[in-house]
């Protein structure tokens, strides 16, 4: 018999109170070689996300390329050398997974996320949509109609188009490019042009990997197998000139 107030549990089945304690772990951070930034998060999720962060928002748009940075969003999920966009989107769905792709005016940042266990896979698939896309002239085209359709309905938002108004107002240069591509842009990238803003800006120099949910260790092995091999510091962009 159990008397009252007696917790009884099912046999073979631990109470909560006698299961192990998850310690919290602080953020670790390392530097590779070649320059790479590191840094990883272990917070016991059966989620995990990595990110790379890239020193390339749209600050670094110069008068011939405004808006490449949206057009770069767009394509983000087009032919790279070892996925088409079918391939990439059935390996992401078949663990689970997402992918996405956002910036600001200082980095662009590409992020994937699935259960921890298929992590690595799609780590695989990351690194060459950022560093290995092909830019095929059909793909690049075939962007014109959603960046616009991306710009109008951010525009109906008045919460960015007064931030977007804002940064134009203060800046001269740098800060005052906008998020998404001008009108006057629309259909004129070339596959050229993209190319050389990747193999400009995204160098492992202006680069940080950060991943949540996974060691710092499994973070910097899977890191160095696939930009161990890949250098370049990029150029320091140039100085914001605040206006008032």
């Amino acid at each position: 018999a159990v008397s009252p107030g007696t917790r009884h549990s099912p046999q073979g089945v631990r109470s909560p109170d006698a299961c192990g304690k998850l310690d919290p772990q602080d953020v670790e951070i390392s530097k590779l070689y070649n320059g790479l930034m590191v840094a990883a998060l272990e917070n016991y999720s059966p989620v995990a996300k990595v990110g790379i962060f890239l020193k390339a928002g749209s600050r670094y748009e110069v008068a011939g390329n405004l808006g490449i940075t949206h057009c770069l969003r767009v394509a983000s999920n087009m032919t790279s050398k070892r996925a088409s966009p079918f391939k990439l989107s059935r390996a992401i769905e078949a663990v689970g997974g997402n992918l996405w792709v956002t910036s600001t005016r200082d980095v662009m940042l590409y992020t994937v996320g699935c259960m921890r266990d298929s992590i690595d896979n799609l780590l695989q698939y990351l690194s060459v949509i950022v560093l290995s896309p092909e830019f095929r002239p059909w793909e690049v085209a075939s962007t014109r109609d959603r960046l616009k359709v991306e710009k109008e309905i951010a525009y109906h938002r008045p919460q960015i188009r007064m931030l977007e108004n804002l940064h134009a107002a203060a800046y001269r240069n740098t800060l005052c490019n906008s998020f998404y591509c001008p009108d006057f842009m629309l259909g004129q990238f070339t596959c050229e042009q993209l190319h050389e803003y990747v193999k400009k800006h995204f160098c492992v120099g202006q680069m940080a990997v950060v991943g949540i949910g996974m060691t710092i260790s499994q973070l910097i092995k899977a890191a160095q197998e696939l930009f161990g091999k890949r250098t370049g510091y990029g150029q320091a962009g140039s100085q914001a000139l605040y206006g008032g």
